[in-house]
């Protein structure tokens, strides 16, 4: 898998489509985030609402919820994704 490091947008993965979409403001994803926010919009697409931090770290495979909080925090510092303060199921995808 070839992928290029931009300074500006991070790690890029043109052939797999993850640059498609991205504006000015948003950087480029990691393999591992571009994967994390697909889980996050498939579940939301079927069901209607956003995941919680324990259904991301099972759908994950994650063995912590630490982890899910470090990829939407991540996620939502690069642009992708906002977040509902005091809100459960908050993930909202940009």
């Amino acid at each position: 898998m070839k992928a290029k490091f931009d300074d500006r947008k991070g790690w890029i993965h043109a052939e797999e489509g993850i640059t498609e979409g991205i504006t000015e403001s948003k950087m480029g994803l990691t393999q591992k985030q571009a994967k994390f926010l697909a889980v996050i919009k498939d579940f939301i697409a079927s069901n209607g609402y956003s995941p919680s931090y324990e259904e991301l770290k099972q759908m994950n495979g994650m063995k912590s919820k630490s982890n899910v909080h470090a990829y939407v925090y991540a996620l939502k510092k690069r642009g992708y994704l906002d977040i509902i303060r005091h809100s459960k199921r908050s993930i909202v995808v940009l």
